[in-house]
């Protein structure tokens, strides 16, 4: 489990209610282990992720029409952008955890690979996967006593909070940022949250080169 201390507003942040006034993203916490498995049998875990920044969600196999994520909205803002810059921008990968309606694992992912492919222009597995696994692995995450995983919200999907959220865990396992993913407006916020962690990232390796020089 990872846990924030006092003062961590990243439950805020999951809901919605707080702006963004950093020019850097925040180190909330060190990533726990994890190891999931995607349609073709791959491990992916935070071994294979390092150096990667990695956006995780979760995805049901209700999807498209009731997705806890806004499925289209995602595609087009966030999967559609990383695969038409690839090129400069190769070390973002999107994960989605397969589950249920309860956000329980879902151990055939082969249905919701096929959906990928059909209804997604372009799908390209190396940057969207989908995996099964437990996604307890990596949203058990606690603030102020509030447990992301265990959150239960009225209004969410399938009345689980977790399940409408999206991480960004960075090159060295550390979560910088939780947002919801049901609306258009949040998922624009959280690519530019995204844009950020890669302007530091680009500061910092212009930093590396002219030291080298």
């Amino acid at each position: 489990m990872v846990a924030f201390g006092p003062g961590t507003f990243v439950f805020l942040m999951a809901v919605g209610k707080c702006e963004n006034q950093y020019q850097e993203l925040p180190v909330f916490a060190e990533m726990p282990s994890y190891e999931f498995i995607d349609a073709y049998g791959n491990v992916i875990n935070n071994k294979t992720q390092e150096g990667r920044v990695t956006i995780f969600t979760t995805i049901q196999t209700t999807c498209p029409q009731s997705c806890a994520i806004d499925f289209y909205k995602f595609n087009l803002l966030m999967y559609q952008h990383y695969k038409k810059n690839r090129r400069k921008i190769d070390y973002v990968d999107i994960i989605s955890i397969v589950t249920d309606q309860e956000g329980n694992p879902i151990d055939n992912i082969g249905e919701v690979k096929f959906m990928m492919n059909d209804l997604i222009h372009g799908y390209d597995s190396t940057i969207w996967n989908v995996v099964k696994g437990d996604p307890k692995q990596v949203y058990d995450i606690e603030s102020n006593g509030i447990n992301l995983y265990k959150m239960e919200v009225d209004s969410a999907f399938g009345g689980k909070a977790f399940l409408e959220t999206m991480l960004i865990v960075d090159k060295q396992n550390k979560l910088r940022l939780v947002r919801r993913g049901d609306s258009e407006g949040m998922i624009r916020d959280f690519k530019q949250h995204v844009s950020l962690l890669q302007e530091q990232y680009d500061r910092e390796n212009k930093i590396l080169e002219e030291s080298t020089k």
